[in-house]
């Protein structure tokens, strides 16, 4: 449906980049472009808050209309008034064309950003409570109940593990990328390299990483720096052999492993990268945490995504780390795979229900532009939004009847049903690192191949990001003149 806008060209754009993504088959115009199509009056008055008018031209009776005085208090900026603006136009607008087009409201309202949490964390910060916080979300979002209560729950619980400002100027986490898989899902955009036919790459690869290791960890320990997490992931860091494993965790141990680290995890997230000798090496080294990810326990569904393990292999190695002692295990699967119906999911949960691991993190499909899924969705078969949000349900149940609580929460765009991902644990089994990545209140320091680099600043929390290549023989090219600047940056960032 074609619509031609009559707005305030100053919020044109920002209204027309949240509408495309909640509303796809609308297609918005400027008034000015006069093509043919329904005319929408869209009218802004400032002059006691914010009141705004939607509605259709012509004999239509559909209209929206809000009104905000809430936003004169006190508390709030010339920036915080203009941010206002925006969210009413395109709360109103959302509104008005979702009733035109018969079309139910998503849960999520018009929030479409990544981390809503943090929405939650600046208020919390501005002394709101609560309450006024879960008002706010409905009142400025059109969030619905059930996505508010999620909400706030994370943030909640989130708000035990995240450090102060004062904290936060001394603590650092340590992301090592391993990008490297046996094979690449189709649905991935993640930096990760068929290892059969990047291999050649490997041992220059790993060189590198020590190299960067080495010289990161000499500055972290300069600086006084404490290490709060480290995680290795990827990739699929376990398609290393035993031995480079082994080295490679020695040598972080010599310079970011300390009796105040609060958590060490590794992704062993492919069935057919696990083994005994692997599992023995993680405990042995005192990683804390690991995550077998099976993403569908459906042998059709892995064939068809590019997984070369079985559901058995993920079973094994499930049992395997848990024989072994590792009492903090995490499962990631992935909701509305294609070809996957309601039933191909209750399976999937069945067999996760039998295993009972330590947490369990849901990822609802999203089609990433860089993926395999993209380039042949025209071919693909996808679940509607209503079946997406049944078999999400599913998700919570068993969280529930596993003892489960969501404790960080993200979302993505393109991702189905307008929908989240949600990561759930057992109390006192979260997953810290995930926490501090998502909410970025602390600096994460990244290294190997596609890590990032994200430098906080707490007074304000304002973040400067840093990239490695993700390509492994680029990376093994340019790590020395990348590690310099990065040093110089970290150097700068707490030497003040």
């Amino acid at each position: 449906m074609k619509v031609n806008l009559d707005i305030n060209p100053k919020y044109y754009q920002s209204v027309k980049d949240t509408l495309e993504i909640l509303l796809p088959e609308v297609e918005l115009h400027y008034i000015e472009e006069e093509i043919d199509g329904v005319t929408v009056i869209c009218e802004l008055d400032t002059s006691d808050g914010i009141e705004v008018n939607s509605y259709l031209k012509g004999d239509n009776p559909l209209e929206e209309n809000i009104k905000d005085k809430e936003i004169l208090a006190d508390i709030y900026s010339e920036d915080d008034f203009s941010k206002r603006i925006k969210e009413r136009l395109k709360l109103s607008l959302y509104r008005l064309l979702s009733k035109y087009l018969k079309k139910k409201i998503s849960p999520w309202g018009i929030l479409v950003g990544v981390r809503p949490t943090k929405i939650g964390h600046y208020l919390l910060d501005r002394g709101l409570d609560y309450q006024t916080i879960d008002n706010y979300l409905e009142d400025i979002y059109g969030v619905s109940k059930k996505k508010r209560d999620l909400l706030l729950g994370v943030i909640k619980l989130e708000r035990n593990y995240l450090p102060n400002p004062k904290d936060a100027k001394n603590k650092v986490s340590i992301y090592v990328g391993i990008p490297f898989c046996p094979t690449r899902c189709n649905y991935c955009s993640f930096a990760s390299y068929p290892i059969e036919k990047n291999r050649r790459y490997m041992p220059d690869f790993l060189e590198s990483l020590c190299y960067e290791i080495e010289k990161i960890g000499k500055v972290v320990n300069e600086l006084g720096l404490e290490v709060d997490t480290l995680y290795i992931g990827g990739g699929t860091p376990t398609v290393l052999s035993t031995r480079e494993l082994d080295k490679l965790i020695r040598l972080l141990k010599e310079y970011f492993v300390h009796p105040k680290l609060r958590e060490f995890t590794v992704e062993a997230g492919r069935a057919d990268t696990i083994d005994k000798a692997k599992l023995e090496l993680l405990k042995d080294h005192g990683v804390k945490r690991v995550s077998i990810n099976p993403q569908t326990m459906n042998q059709v569904t892995l064939d068809q995504i590019g997984r070369r393990h079985t559901v058995e292999e993920v079973i094994e190695s499930f049992n395997l780390a848990r024989e072994i002692g590792f009492d903090n295990i995490n499962m990631d699967i992935i909701i509305g795979l294609p070809d996957e119906d309601i039933s191909d999911v209750k399976h999937t949960l069945k067999e996760i229900e039998k295993l009972k691991p330590d947490s369990f993190t849901v990822h609802t499909l999203a089609i990433k532009r860089a993926s395999r899924l993209k380039k042949n969705l025209d071919d693909t078969d996808l679940s509607s939004a209503r079946e997406v949000e049944e078999m999400i349900y599913l998700t919570e149940e068993l969280a529930k009847n596993l003892g489960l609580i969501p404790y960080y929460m993200y979302r993505q765009k393109h991702i189905l049903g307008n929908l989240e991902n949600v990561g759930y644990a057992k109390p006192g089994e979260e997953s810290i690192y995930n926490i501090i990545m998502m909410e970025e209140r602390e600096t994460v320091i990244g290294l190997g191949g596609g890590a990032i680099t994200k430098l906080i600043n707490p007074e304000n929390w304002s973040l400067e990001r840093l990239y490695n290549p993700k390509f492994p023989e680029q990376y093994s090219s340019e790590i020395e003149e990348r590690t310099i600047q990065k040093i110089s940056k970290l150097r700068r960032f707490y030497i003040k």
